[in-house]
């Protein structure tokens, strides 16, 4: 079935994949889940045997400090009870950002794929990975992240087996005065 974009369904489905996070698991400021979805996108498609989503054209996914652009977004629901299995995110590139926490730095990524793994809690940054939070970037072909147990590993492109990383110096704090 192919439909415009139906705001209802938008919001239920977006809303479902952001509250399908873990409980106490939070990777975004907890305000963001009470904040209205806004998605938009050129086209969007529905198949409900496959369980497949897809919003194409010039994406955006808003809510509370999350935005997302992406040229394609698609969502896999599961075929039992028809939660949001994962999000993937495709792009030249697709970009992430929001503030996890209210004292955190914004978080910002953008890799030509971009999937967040619900049920594990997991994001996985994929070919041209950039990721940034207070100054300090890590570049690679893939990082993943394991929101729950806070890990963060990075693998370098097929042309280029390094990553990069970038750690600023700390701001030393001025000496008082005698």
């Amino acid at each position: 079935m192919f439909f415009s974009p139906n705001k209802l369904l938008c919001h239920a489905l977006l809303l479902a994949f952001v509250a399908a996070a873990p409980a106490g698991k939070s990777w975004a400021l907890p305000e963001d889940r009470q904040q209205p979805m806004h998605i938009e996108s050129d086209s969007a498609s529905r198949d409900d045997r496959s369980g497949v989503i897809i919003y194409a054209g010039s994406v955006r996914v808003d809510q509370g400090s999350m935005h997302i652009e992406a040229d394609k977004v698609t969502v896999y629901m599961s075929a039992g009870n028809k939660q949001v299995d994962r999000i993937v995110c495709d792009g030249k590139p697709a970009t992430y950002q929001q503030k996890p926490k209210p004292d955190a730095e914004l978080v910002k990524a953008h890799a030509e794929v971009i999937e967040y793994q619900v049920a594990k809690d997991f994001l996985v940054l994929t070919r041209a990975a950039h990721l940034e939070q207070g100054g300090s970037t890590l570049e690679g072909g893939l990082i993943t992240y394991d929101i729950a147990k806070d890990l963060m590993q990075a693998r370098g492109s097929e042309a280029n087996q390094r990553i990069r990383m970038v750690i600023p110096p700390q701001q030393q704090k001025p000496a008082a005065a005698p």
